[in-house]
């Protein structure tokens, strides 16, 4: 879909709609899309900070490599003086933020999803609690609801079927409604035709 349409449509905020199409393009590797997109986030006031915090979240989603062209990319796009730093939460307070976020994504089914991932690994379930959750998705920058609505779009996009329905319900724990996570999926597959089936796993 068009940038120029896409921006245009309603039900979802635009600075939300903004951060999910800058999360799905790292995931294609769409870099021109990523470059299109911090222009328009510059011109409509979304901040600069914002888009650090999609990378940053993205790095759990799409993985270091493109990550580092994603960050290189937006240098490009949008240049500051100086390097980025700062906004997790104190260390001391990041794995009880991090279990706590975990609770509310899950709800009733996060005593059972701990106990799948910590059966995969024990470091990958301490990964997954500390430092994806405690250390980044904790991240006070973005809201909750946000960051699960960026999750919806991604894994639509990356169709992953159980883990969108997972987080589809975390985004609406935290107060996203079903349209607006309609228009995350057709933010991240830029097909209405294809929209219908993943909102049909939003329960």
């Amino acid at each position: 879909m068009l940038l120029d349409v896409l921006l245009a449509r309603p039900g979802l905020p635009g600075k939300t709609r903004i951060l999910v199409a800058v999360a799905v393009a790292i995931w294609h590797g769409d870099w021109q899309r990523l470059r299109d997109l911090a222009a328009r986030s510059e011109a409509a006031g979304v901040a600069r900070t914002d888009l650090e915090e999609v990378l940053l979240q993205a790095v759990l989603f799409c993985g270091f490599p493109r990550v580092v062209t994603a960050f290189e990319t937006l240098q490009e796009a949008w240049p500051t003086a100086t390097s980025p730093s700062g906004g997790s939460l104190p260390a001391d307070q990041q794995v009880a933020a991090g279990r706590e976020l975990f609770r509310g994504i899950y709800g009733r089914n996060a005593t059972a999803v701990d106990a799948m991932l910590r059966s995969f690994h024990a470091d990958f379930h301490a990964f997954v609690l500390e430092a994806a959750y405690g250390r980044i998705l904790a991240r006070p920058a973005l809201s909750a609801m946000v960051r699960e609505t960026i999750a919806v779009g991604l894994l639509a996009a990356q169709d992953q079927v159980r883990q969108f329905a997972g987080h589809a319900r975390g985004a609406m724990h935290f107060g996203a409604s079903k349209d607006e996570l309609r228009e995350a999926v057709v933010t991240a597959l830029g097909d209405i035709a294809a929209v219908d089936g993943w909102c049909a796993r939003i329960r």
